[in-house]
């Protein structure tokens, strides 16, 4: 007869957000939104970019926050959020 032991170790499920998506505050002010479940939710990073018309995605120096006030750099851009 062979006993055994069996340990089990128990992992959070990492972290996911879901249903990313900007939302206007004001004419000029936008709010990256989401629906985060699993996992532990330490600090998170928040991260926008500018698309131009021609499809190009550039990260915007600076823009790490939740929220997000237009630049003259972003007309004609769509933005996103992630």
């Amino acid at each position: 007869m062979v006993d055994s032991m069996m340990t089990v170790i128990e992992v959070d499920a990492p972290p996911i957000v879901s249903h990313v998506h900007v939302r206007e505050l004001s004419l000029s002010t936008y709010s990256g939104e989401g629906d985060y479940f699993g996992g532990y939710e330490g600090s998170s990073l928040f991260s926008w970019y500018r698309e131009s018309l021609d499809g190009t995605i550039v990260l915007i120096n600076g823009a790490n926050s939740r929220t997000y006030e237009v630049t003259d750099a972003d007309y004609n851009c769509r933005l996103l959020f992630g």
